[in-house]
């Protein structure tokens, strides 16, 4: 299992930055639409939150991914509440492998974030037991021709006591990468 605590304190620490693990130089990605239907548990069993990756869309001048975040715990998580803790985008890996991200997490090498310049329709300040918030979160800029990208949901702040196996701060990165 990842180490949400790691990811949340690299994630924020490494926003904007140049990261050991990026892709410097490379060619951009032609246009292109992947429909995904990913969906990711946290955690894998129990009552969890559930992260979901419908399409992703990448233009000349921008991409666009639509997601989703359900809350299938029993206490409310704090999303929208600080818009400055948003933590939305994609991250971009040499390789599709999870034990890469695991490892660059943490060794403090994750690649930096593409932050979502566009959330639409914004997150809610709270996400409540049983509730699901599907969204559009899109950026400018070109992507790297042949990385692999992943998208990053967050940050979720548990409003009470997480359920065990759950984090108090949660920064999802998705387990599953679409080569461009």
């Amino acid at each position: 299992m990842r180490c949400l605590v790691v990811v949340l304190v690299l994630l924020v620490a490494g926003c904007g930055s140049e990261a050991p693990g990026s892709l410097p130089n490379a060619q951009s990605a032609e246009p292109q639409t992947a429909e995904l239907d990913w969906l990711e548990s946290y955690p894998a069993a129990g009552r969890r939150l559930t992260f979901g990756v419908d399409r992703l869309e990448v233009t000349a001048s921008g991409w666009s991914a639509s997601v989703s975040i359900e809350n299938g715990t029993e206490i409310p998580f704090a999303l929208g509440k600080e818009p400055l803790q948003l933590a939305f985008g994609l991250m971009l890996f040499e390789d599709g492998k999870l034990e890469t991200l695991d490892e660059d997490a943490r060794n403090g090498r994750l690649p930096p974030l593409r932050e979502a310049v566009e959330i639409e329709p914004p997150p809610p300040d709270v996400l409540a037991p049983a509730q699901t918030w599907r969204a559009t979160i899109s950026g400018s800029g070109s992507l790297a021709d042949d990385a692999y990208v992943r998208v990053s949901f967050g940050t979720l702040v548990a409003e009470t006591e997480p359920p065990d196996g759950i984090l108090p701060t949660v920064i999802w990165i998705t387990d599953k990468a679409y080569q461009l």
